[in-house]
C-alpha cells in the first residue's frame, strides 16, 4: 500500500510539474503575442496617417532624431485635424501629432510609447493640455508601456539614402521605416511604410 501511494505521489507531481511547465509556456506565448499585435496596431496607425497626408500642404510630416538612455527616441510628427491621426474626433481645428518615446513622468526612467498632441500656432482653441513647459505644453496619449526604443529613418529619392531626420516642409520621404523595440533585449519589430503623396509633383 505505501509502495503504491508513493508511486502514485510520484505520478501526480510529475504531472504536476509538466502542467505547470506548459501553462507557463502558453502564457508567456500569449504575452509574447498580445505585444505583437499592439506593435502591430501602432504601425498601422502611422500607415493609414502617412497614406492620408494632404498632398499640397507644406510641413504636414516632419521628423527629428533623439536618444534616450543609449537608445532612439526619435519623433515623427504629422498635422492633422480630429479624427484617425489624431485618436479623437471631439478636438477642434488642427494639431500637431508627435509619435515618441519618452519618460513616463519627470522623476522616471522607465519609458513609454505615445502620441504627444498640441494644437497648430494658429489653432486658437482653448484645450487643456496637461505636460510640457516652457518649451510648450502638449496633451500626451500613452499607447504602449513599457517601450525602450523608437527608430525612424526617411528615405529620400533625390538623395537615394536613408536619413534620421525630415526637416523639408515641401517634400515627403518615399518611404518611412520603423523599428519598434518593447523592451532593452527584445529583437525590434520592423516595417517599411510608403507614402502615396510623395510621388506627386507640387
Amino acid at each position: 500500500m505505501m509502495i503504491a501511494l508513493m508511486v502514485t505521489a510520484m505520478i501526480v507531481f510529475t504531472l504536476y510539474r509538466f502542467v505547470s511547465a506548459h501553462l507557463a509556456t502558453i502564457n508567456t506565448t500569449m504575452e509574447i503575442g498580445e505585444e505583437r499585435d499592439a506593435l502591430n496596431t501602432v504601425i498601422k496607425l502611422v500607415q493609414t496617417q502617412l497614406d492620408t497626408l494632404p498632398v499640397l500642404e507644406n510641413g504636414a510630416l516632419t521628423g527629428k532624431a533623439s536618444k534616450f538612455h543609449g537608445f532612439s527616441n526619435d519623433e515623427l510628427t504629422w498635422v492633422c485635424s480630429a479624427g484617425a491621426g489624431l485618436l479623437t474626433t471631439a478636438a477642434p481645428g488642427q494639431f500637431q501629432v508627435t509619435l515618441t518615446v519618452q519618460p513616463v513622468s519627470e522623476a522616471s526612467a522607465e519609458t513609454e510609447l505615445g502620441l504627444r498632441r498640441q494644437p497648430t500656432p494658429d489653432n486658437k482653441a482653448v484645450i487643456e493640455l496637461q505636460r510640457g513647459g516652457a518649451a510648450g505644453r502638449y496633451d500626451w496619449l500613452p499607447l504602449i508601456r513599457p517601450m525602450a526604443a523608437l527608430e525612424i529613418r526617411y528615405f529620400d529619392e533625390q538623395a537615394q539614402s536613408w536619413s534620421d531626420q525630415w526637416t523639408d516642409p515641401g517634400r515627403r520621404p518615399a518611404l518611412v521605416r520603423l523599428r519598434l523595440q518593447k523592451r532593452a533585449d527584445d529583437a525590434p519589430l520592423e516595417a517599411v511604410i510608403g507614402i502615396p503623396s510623395a510621388q506627386i509633383v507640387r
